[in-house]
């Protein structure tokens, strides 16, 4: 049968495999250079030194106020990209440049898209508006 066949070849190969060990290098690195094994851990210790969380400090206010009040669409990228501008400007402690029309609708977040987080922030900033408006014309 061919499924005896088989079984011996694998066996075969297991015998003849077993006795061998054969030493495996990366190409251009030998064993015994311990400098180039210290300058590949200097690279690597360097490298989780940068910093990889910034990046959206760079961008201007009045682009990421652009991109938060553009509050019509649902796509998911549209969405994903309000999101982690109105968190910039959460981090920032900017969120109220943002205008009341625009936090009208993540107050209200209709269809659950921006979260409990970001409809908390924009109710806080509306009502600290409205008491504000409220003092003033008192």
């Amino acid at each position: 049968m061919v499924w005896n066949s088989i079984r011996e070849k694998k066996s075969e190969v297991k015998s003849m495999a077993a006795g061998k060990i054969v030493e495996v290098h990366s190409p251009g690195r030998v064993s015994s250079d311990i400098s180039g094994e210290e300058n590949l851990k200097s690279e690597f210790n360097r490298n989780r030194d940068k910093d990889l969380a910034g990046g959206m400090e760079i961008l201007d206010l009045d682009f990421l106020l652009g991109v938060v009040e553009s509050t019509a669409g649902e796509d998911k990228n549209d969405v994903a990209m309000r999101r982690l501008t109105f968190d910039e400007l959460l981090r920032r402690d900017q969120l109220d440049t943002i205008d009341s029309n625009a936090l009208k609708v993540y107050a209200i977040n209709d269809g659950n898209l921006y979260g409990k987080v970001i409809q908390c922030e924009a109710m806080k900033v509306l009502t600290e508006r409205t008491t504000r408006k409220n003092k003033h014309s008192i």
